[in-house]
């Protein structure tokens, strides 16, 4: 089953100062990758007027999800990242430790980073030592690299669809107003999250029975602001125009509101859960 999450550009309309948006993104990560969410999607809320927090929601989430030995490589010293020191560590499959060359295997799968020197392609794979890169990349190309082959001297390739069977973590797509996407670009099951949607608990045999059929599943939150009722407004559209079903994951909530992150977490948990029970 292929996870995807739609998170509005608006997500951090309510959260003015940068610590706070890093922490809120971080919690979004670390459910993403507890729930082996594989795609996130960004869409245009209001207009497009959130261009800026879209750049900065897109750039902490890849960031986060980047293994560490990898960061320096791949993004360079931006006040927009001065407060990633809060950020939780994913320590997914992906997010290996450093190890010295000696203990590589062959078949071992890491990420790296392309660059060139003396006319070869190496990578950097968080070790003691680059290693010779054998196909094509472009420098400063991230890839997910298998290791071929280790004497006289290790040699790696990049990985073949299906070669890595773990969860490998997320990636990060724009996408314009919501409605118009799902409607015309995205296959799949669709729920939308909704506290104006139907109890979870009246529909779950139901919602559960689709969900175990479905091979591509997607979830789809509304902004701080407003719902998906008044954003899908905007393009004269309902939510039952777009998606399959639009649920209240939280019937009786004992709050006024659910923040997008705890909503992420709760309606991916259960999925998770309907995915996994028979």
């Amino acid at each position: 089953m292929s996870i995807s999450i739609f998170l509005p550009d608006s997500l951090l309309c309510e959260d003015k100062g940068l610590r706070d948006r890093t922490v809120k993104l971080g919690l979004i990560a670390r459910a993403c990758a507890i729930f082996k969410v594989e795609k996130i999607y960004i869409y245009t809320d209001e207009g497009g007027i959130y261009e800026d927090d879209f750049k900065l929601i897109k750039l902490i989430l890849e960031y986060i999800e980047t293994p560490q030995y990898l960061r320096k490589r791949l993004f360079p010293l931006s006040e927009n990242l001065k407060e990633v020191g809060v950020l939780p560590p994913l320590k997914t499959p992906h997010h290996k430790a450093w190890i010295p060359l000696s203990e590589l295997k062959i078949g071992e799968i890491r990420e790296g980073v392309v660059f060139r020197s003396g006319g070869s392609l190496w990578v950097d794979l968080g070790l003691d030592k680059p290693i010779k890169f054998n196909g094509s990349a472009y420098e400063g190309e991230r890839v997910t690299c298998v290791i071929d082959k280790l004497e006289p001297y290790p040699i790696c390739r990049r990985a073949k669809s299906g070669e890595v069977k773990e969860y490998w973590g997320y990636r990060i797509f724009r996408v314009g107003p919501i409605g118009k996407f799902l409607k015309s670009g995205f296959s799949g099951l669709k729920i939308i999250a909704s506290r104006l949607g139907s109890p979870i608990n009246t529909c779950f045999e139901e919602v559960k029975s689709a969900i175990k059929s479905s091979s591509n599943i997607a979830l789809i939150f509304g902004s701080p602001k407003r719902g998906l009722y008044d954003i899908l407004k905007d393009e004269s559209l309902r939510p039952e125009d777009v998606c399959d079903f639009v649920l209240n994951f939280v019937p009786e909530q004992g709050t006024v509101s659910i923040r997008t992150e705890e909503a992420i977490f709760i309606s991916l948990s259960i999925v998770n859960i309907m995915n996994l029970i028979s």
